[in-house]
């Protein structure tokens, strides 16, 4: 065998390992993306939610009503 056949041979085999490396890159970049985004809503969300209750007035603390006193019923 001549050298350029190795050569091509071996190129041919080098691009499909990086054409393989590159799709594994390419899913797991969508995968992070995909993770990145929920967590970017669920963080948008708890932060609106603790906005939307620091803004809400709290309502007044009422006290325990006392028991009424029995009147004594008249005979």
């Amino acid at each position: 065998m001549e050298f350029s056949t190795i050569f091509i041979i071996g190129g041919i085999v080098l691009l499909g390992i990086l054409f393989v490396i590159a799709r594994l890159a390419v899913r797991w970049a969508i995968r992070v993306a995909i993770v990145g985004i929920i967590l970017i809503a669920l963080l948008g969300g708890g932060g609106f939610w603790w906005w939307t209750n620091r803004l809400a007035p709290t309502p007044p603390q009422n006290k325990p009503r006392a028991t009424p006193t029995r009147r004594p019923t008249p005979n």
